[in-house]
C-alpha cells in the first residue's frame, strides 16, 4: 500500500463508503453484518486507534474476532466465524476500491464449525462466496458454476448440464445425475439464476454445456468441475476449514430444504439420494438427538 495516496476520509467513512457495495451482496443478511462492521469501526478507531483501513493488521482481525461478546461472554464458534466473514466481505470491496492491497483475515485460523467430514456450508459463507466468484473471476463460468452448486449440483453432474437443461422462467434446471445421485430438477436461487443467464448469454450455442468445454465430461470434466468449487472456496479463505469441501454447496442447499419443509425426505429427493440417513448425514442433521423422548 502506497501511504503517500491520500486517504479518502477516516476509518468509519471508509467503511460507510463500501457499505452500499456489501449491502447488495449479502441482502437479508446485511442487519447482523452492517452490526459486525459498525462494531469493528469502533473497536479498530477508537480502541487501537487506526485511522484507515489499511493499517488493519492480523493481530488486530483477530483480537476483534475473538473479542467478548456485549454481555462480557466469550464469542461462541459461530459468532467469531460471522465476524470473519464480515470483515472478508469488508476487505474484498475495500480492494475493488484501491483502499487495502490485500486481507489480514486470510491466514485467521478459527476452531471448526462442527466434527463433520463435510458440513454444510452457512448462509454468511455462501454470500462469501458468491461475491468471490462473481468479482474476483473473468468471464461468468466459475459464478455458474457455484450457482449450479447451490442447486446442488455435485462434480460429477456439472460438466453434463446444459443450457437447454436450464428453465430460466422457474428458475429450475435438469440435473441428469451419477454413480451416486439420482437424476433431478435442481432450484437455482435468485442469485444463481442472474448468474446462468450471464453464463447463457456468452455461450454460442445454449444446448451446449453450461460450464465445461472439454471432451471428457466423466474424467476431467468432473476434476473441473471441483477444481472451480475448490478455487471460490479458496478465494473465500475457507479452504483451511477442515470440515469444508465442494460437497458443502450442495449441503448447504439441502440443509435449506430441511429447514424449510422440516421434512428430510424432501431434503433427500433435492439432493439426489435414496437413502433418508444419508441425507441427514449431508445436511448435518443428528435425527436421533431431535427425535425427542416421546418417540421413545
Amino acid at each position: 500500500m502506497d501511504r503517500t495516496r491520500p486517504r479518502p476520509g477516516g476509518l468509519a467513512e471508509q467503511i460507510d463508503g463500501l457499505r452500499p457495495g456489501i449491502d447488495a451482496v449479502v441482502g437479508p443478511q446485511w442487519e447482523r453484518t452492517s452490526t459486525i462492521l459498525d462494531r469493528f469501526g469502533r473497536f479498530a478507531s477508537e480502541g487501537c486507534g487506526l485511522d484507515g483501513l489499511d493499517e488493519v493488521t492480523l493481530g488486530i482481525a483477530r483480537s476483534f474476532v475473538t473479542a467478548p461478546t456485549s454481555a462480557g461472554e466469550l464469542p461462541s464458534t459461530s459468532t467469531m466465524h460471522w465476524r470473519r466473514t464480515a470483515l472478508r466481505l469488508l476487505f474484498r470491496a475495500a480492494r475493488r476500491h484501491g483502499l487495502v492491497d490485500g486481507d489480514p483475515t486470510l491466514d485467521l485460523r478459527l476452531p471448526p464449525r462442527s466434527s463433520l467430514g463435510t458440513r454444510p456450508l452457512t448462509d454468511d459463507e455462501v454470500t462469501l462466496c458468491r461475491s468471490v466468484a462473481q468479482w474476483s473471476l473473468a468471464g461468468s463460468r466459475r459464478a455458474a458454476v457455484w450457482a449450479l452448486g447451490e442447486a446442488t449440483c455435485r462434480s460429477s453432474e456439472l460438466p453434463n448440464v446444459t443450457g437447454d437443461d436450464v428453465d430460466l422462467d422457474s428458475g429450475r434446471g435438469w440435473i441428469g445425475g451419477g454413480k451416486a445421485t439420482a437424476p433431478r430438477h435442481g432450484q437455482l436461487s435468485d442469485w444463481g439464476l442472474v448468474q446462468v443467464r450471464a453464463r447463457l448469454a456468452e455461450l454460442e450455442v445454449p444446448s451446449l454445456p453450461l460450464v465445461y468445454s472439454g471432451r471428457s465430461r466423466a474424467g476431467a470434466g468432473q476434476v473441473s468441475g471441483a477444481s472451480a468449487l475448490v478455487d471460490v472456496l479458496t478465494r473465500a479463505g475457507l479452504h483451511h476449514e477442515p470440515d469444508v469441501r465442494p460437497g458443502s454447496v450442495a449441503a448447504w442447499a439441502g440443509r435449506r430444504v430441511l429447514e424449510e419443509t422440516g421434512r428430510i425426505d424432501c431434503a433427500a429427493r433435492a439432493l439426489g439420494v435414496r437413502s433418508l440417513d444419508r441425507a441427514a448425514v449431508i445436511v448435518g442433521w443428528d435425527w436421533q438427538a431431535d427425535a425427542g423422548p416421546d418417540c421413545s
